[in-house]
């Protein structure tokens, strides 16, 4: 994947950009028909807040784009139907429902109506969504991820961790650490299947068990068009202060909180950070990922690094690794913004 420098996007998409009108498509806490809460785990954690909603639009607005604003996808559905406005971008973030594919929907509708939408097309956000099956065509593309099984049910294929193998327990679907608690990190044993089987059916979907990589935590983000790419800094995770948070991960609770903080990792190893670079651009690229993204890895005492997650559509508000990045970076919050709906247009210019 090559790659390209935002100044450049900037330009390239500029005439395009500034010929269109903005719609927001994003669920808001407030708004959210989904507010079923599963065993201590609001399904609208994911949601944006009153103040992560205003920070988006604030940050979307100072490019002084008009734009209209939609928190549920069937309010911009009928816009769209009824209205049949011309000329429009959009910017997703919406994800009502439960279970695979529901970040999907307002893609897959854009693509019918020959809507430029930011981030990657219906098929890869559900597929990225499905932890598993990334886990394992990154491990078939050569990709270092850990060992993770499958329960659904019942162990897929008859296959689970061997005993005493350091497990963590994660819904395969969900993101912002939904259905991840203190309990969550476990030696396996076959005790250990009838939690799970209650995992699965607490959170109506099946459940993966990954092999636990104690070490430190990094998430990389970038930004893919087409074939090329720009990249951001990796930024670290720190607990507590902890940068090598060894045996400590972020759970549900430490998320919903923001019990967690950012460091630039490239001043811890810079050597690593490269490698990270270089792997986060070949993840990207396997997977088909468009617009911003971010991939996570887990690294070792050894410095060995394994893809654990990836994100088509990471949050990008203050406290993100995300806006983290741009700033080690040298940019705005504004240029975020810039820089999402830039690479929405371009890759719709032939």
């Amino acid at each position: 994947m090559k790659e390209l420098c935002f100044e450049k996007l900037w330009t390239a998409a500029r005439e395009e950009l500034y010929s269109r009108q903005l719609v927001i498509v994003c669920n808001t806490k407030k708004s959210s028909i989904n507010s079923e809460i599963i065993n201590g785990f609001s399904m609208a954690t994911e949601y944006f807040s009153d103040d992560e909603f205003e920070q988006v639009v604030s940050i979307f607005a100072s490019l002084g784009l008009d734009m209209e604003l939609f928190t549920y996808e069937d309010d911009f559905i009928r816009y769209v139907i009824e209205k049949k406005p011309s000329n429009i971008l959009v910017y997703n973030a919406a994800q009502s429902g439960i279970g695979p594919g529901r970040k999907a929907l307002i893609p897959a509708f854009c693509n019918l109506h020959g809507i430029p939408c930011t981030g990657s097309n219906a098929y890869v956000v559900t597929l990225c969504r499905h932890k598993y099956h990334v886990n394992h065509i990154l491990s078939e593309s050569g990709v270092c991820v850990p060992d993770t099984w499958l329960y659904s049910g019942g162990w897929l294929l008859n296959k689970k961790p061997a005993l005493k193998t350091k497990i963590i327990l994660k819904p395969i679907y969900e993101s912002a650490s939904i259905g991840i608690d203190k309990s969550s990190m476990q030696l396996y044993s076959p005790e250990l299947d009838q939690q799970i089987h209650n995992r699965s059916t607490q959170h109506k979907q099946p459940i993966i068990a990954q092999k636990f990589i104690s070490g430190y935590e990094v998430e990389v983000p970038l930004v893919c068009i087409n074939d090329t790419a720009i990249q951001l800094p990796p930024v670290g995770i720190a607990v507590d202060g902890e940068q090598n948070l060894k045996n400590t991960f972020l759970d549900y609770e430490r998320i919903y909180f923001d019990r967690y903080s950012f460091y630039d990792f490239t001043n811890k190893k810079p050597f690593i950070a490269r490698q990270l670079c270089e792997c986060a651009r070949r993840v990207a690229r396997i997977l088909g990922m468009q617009g911003l993204c971010r991939i996570d890895f887990r690294i070792d005492s050894d410095g060995t690094y394994y893809v654990t997650d990836v994100s088509t559509n990471p949050h990008f508000v203050k406290h993100s690794s995300v806006s983290y990045a741009f700033q080690i970076a040298g940019y705005s919050s504004n240029d975020i913004a810039r820089t999402i709906l830039s690479a929405a247009v371009i890759k719709q210019i032939p």
